[in-house]
């Protein structure tokens, strides 16, 4: 099962809430029978797994690319637009997480996204201590990933482009000086 596939449910789940699908709703759903999917997802906890991974490895191939850290202005840049293409990419997944909100209840899994922002923040500001600073980029990075939530008809060529100039004017700015 590919990358549509897991699109495909990721966006089924959106519809719904996580609590409120079963496997044989979210097979309906995707015009499969429930033997299908229970086949390949024993549980629906195997099955929301299998849809969040690509994400994951996604991020973290991200995270070993751009290394741990702070990174100077040039390379800050880079690592913008490759985060937003992530973004667009996943676009599905991140409209389930939106409806879902930050339940932190959910599956193990789901309690690694408070990482990847921190592990972010870190690769764009560093280890910021100005509140004002901090409560910015916890903002911009949140307002980044809700983004595209919000825009499921623009295709993901322009969406990306117009996120590129969004996500440069919250994140590619030089930091603070605070006296």
């Amino acid at each position: 099962m590919g990358s549509r596939w897991q699109d495909e449910c990721a966006a089924d789940a959106a519809r719904r809430s996580y609590e409120g699908a079963s496997i044989g709703m979210i097979a309906s759903g995707m015009g499969l029978t429930k033997a299908a999917v229970t086949y390949h997802f024993r549980t629906k906890e195997d099955l929301l797994n299998a849809v969040v991974e690509p994400a994951f490895t996604d991020l973290n191939a991200y995270f070993e690319k751009w290394g741990p850290g702070f990174l100077e202005p040039a390379r800050r840049r880079a690592a913008i637009a490759d985060y937003v293409a992530l973004l667009v990419k996943h676009r599905a997944l991140l409209a389930f997480l939106a409806k879902e909100g930050d339940r932190r209840d959910h599956e193990p899994v789901m309690r690694q996204w408070p990482r990847v922002a921190k592990q972010f923040a870190q690769l764009i500001y560093g280890n910021e201590e100005d509140l004002s600073e901090r409560l910015h980029l916890a903002a911009a990075i949140r307002g980044l990933a809700l983004a595209p939530v919000g825009f499921p008809e623009v295709a993901d060529d322009e969406l990306r482009e117009h996120l590129q100039v969004a996500a440069e004017r919250l994140l590619a700015r030089p930091r603070r000086r605070t006296a």
